[in-house]
């Protein structure tokens, strides 16, 4: 993408977790989204499991400014909040979310919970 481009990227967040990509079309619907609902991009959890923000890409500035315009509107009970983004914040958490994410399961870290406060090094 060249960096004209860039500068009509959104970032949603409080979408509800079951929304599909044709709601968040309907909730853009005075924007014009790149490739239409391929213009929608969600985020996974590390479960794999829908997190509630997603990645528009709008075709002008005049959908850019429509699409800030929404920030804090509601989709059904929730608010929807709206962000400036660009592609490489856009590729780099698409890359990053869900269950397949290379960071945490190579580095070699194991986490634990539940342990007792005074817990020491050489007990663990």
């Amino acid at each position: 993408m060249s960096g004209k481009e860039d500068s009509y990227i959104v970032r949603v967040r409080g979408l509800p977790w079951s929304c599909t990509t044709e709601e968040v079309l309907k909730f853009f619907s005075d924007c014009d989204v790149v490739n239409g609902e391929d213009g929608v991009h969600f985020t996974l959890s590390k479960e794999g499991r829908p997190s509630g923000e997603a990645f528009i890409e709008l075709d002008s500035a005049e959908d850019f400014k429509k699409a800030l315009a929404k920030d804090r509107k509601y989709m059904g009970h929730r608010y929807i909040e709206v962000f400036k983004s660009n592609s490489s914040e856009r590729d780099w958490v698409v890359n990053h979310s869900g269950p397949n994410e290379t960071g945490n399961s190579s580095d070699g870290t194991v986490r634990l919970r539940g342990l007792p406060f005074g817990c020491s090094k050489e007990e663990i």
